[in-house]
């Protein structure tokens, strides 16, 4: 189905109250979102996807181990990661403690800060999409891309500027699927919570696990009923061997390659 077709199908009172005031490429962009994540939803293969990839509780994956970590209360705002999934991405972060970590998607840099905060002998690499990016400039060639209506928003690394566990942070501006991901060294925990089309969840995820040789500490945001190419890159490696699994309460999914 043709994505012009997507979106009048999609039409509804929010995608035009985000037209209104964003405009109307984005009302057209909200409105096949809308009809993609209804589909999803009413999709019984991305539910039986989902169920395939089993909940664990968050001390099954900390196991012993009860490590102290530091968590900033602040009110929600659209693109952060909400803080009882902040609590448990921290929580393993500091069980873990890597020395290096890659995360794919920096927004405003709520996470970021949050793994920087608690890794005071490590470092942080994050990246995200070159300023002043826009759905416009995107080239033809590129993998599709979702979440157009956050990537207009964005002030990235906002919120760990200036603050001292900036020294310990190193920003990248770069679409990943052209960036060579070895500028980001040998990190071994990684946090993928870039793009959600399967597309950009499979080549981030695949470039990750040859970074690290398929030895380190990956989760994921988003896995969920309304992100199916998340479920399905997931379903995927589950399929290979992986044994990826959800945390409940969260729509985080981990796993950790030995």
């Amino acid at each position: 189905m043709n994505k012009m077709l997507q979106g009048l199908l999609g039409l509804n009172l929010a995608s035009f109250e985000r037209g209104l005031w964003m405009g109307p490429i984005e009302l057209g962009s909200a409105a096949v979102r809308s009809f993609r994540a209804t589909q999803a939803f009413e999709n019984p293969k991305v539910h039986r996807s989902l169920r395939k990839i089993p909940l664990v509780n968050l001390g099954e994956i900390l196991g012993k181990r009860a490590p102290t970590i530091q968590i900033t209360a602040r009110q929600y705002e659209m693109g952060m990661l909400p803080s009882e999934e902040a609590f448990a991405l921290i929580a393993i972060l500091v069980a873990e403690d890597p020395k290096s970590v890659l995360e794919i998607g920096t927004f405003m840099g709520h996470t970021t800060e949050a793994i920087a905060e608690n890794l005071l002998n490590g470092i942080v690499h994050t990246v995200d999409l070159p300023e002043g990016f826009s759905s416009e400039t995107s080239p033809a060639s590129s993998l599709p891309k979702d979440d157009f209506h956050l990537i207009s928003q964005r002030i990235v690394g906002r919120e760990y500027k200036g603050k001292p566990c900036e020294k310990r942070i190193v920003q990248h501006f770069a679409d990943t699927a052209t960036w060579d991901f070895r500028e980001a060294g040998s990190p071994t925990f990684f946090f993928i919570d870039g793009s959600h089309t399967y597309e950009y969840c499979r080549n981030d995820s695949e470039k990750c696990f040859s970074l690290c040789r398929g030895k380190g500490t990956f989760l994921w945001h988003d896995c969920d009923i309304a992100h199916p190419g998340i479920v399905k890159l997931l379903s995927e490696w589950k399929n290979k061997g992986r044994s990826v699994v959800r945390i409940r309460g969260s729509s985080l999914a981990y796993w950790r390659g030995t």
